[in-house]
């Protein structure tokens, strides 16, 4: 676990131009392995999640992917890249379908005011 700004470079697995992506934001990294008896996927998963004000009463998720790789990077940071699960419902069908994930992470230190 270690604090980030964390950028998205994906969006429904499509690549996101610099223009277009958010601002980067600043979360919690955690990195866990997840028990195929406590997960619906029936095998042991690696699962990186993004969490904001971690460990309290409001924390609040912003992201999740799965069997995250680090990928080389020139830049600062590194990026994370696995599988993220999104869902829908349209015309009353609910849709689950995975795709690609990228993240920009940029390790920093918590100054406590997060």
């Amino acid at each position: 676990m270690f604090f980030a700004e964390v950028t998205p470079l994906m969006r429904q697995g499509l690549r996101l131009k610099v223009g277009e992506r958010d601002a980067p934001m600043r979360v919690t990294v955690t990195i866990l392995e997840s028990d195929r008896d406590k997960n619906n996927s029936a095998r042991n998963l690696v699962e990186a999640s993004l969490y904001v004000s971690y460990g309290t009463a409001q924390m609040a998720s912003r992201g999740r992917i799965t069997d995250p790789v680090i990928v080389a990077h020139k830049g600062p940071g590194f990026l994370l890249s696995g599988t993220e699960l999104d869902s829908q419902t349209v015309d009353g069908v609910h849709r689950v379908w995975e795709h690609r994930q990228v993240w920009l992470v940029v390790p920093v230190e918590r100054n406590g005011s997060e």
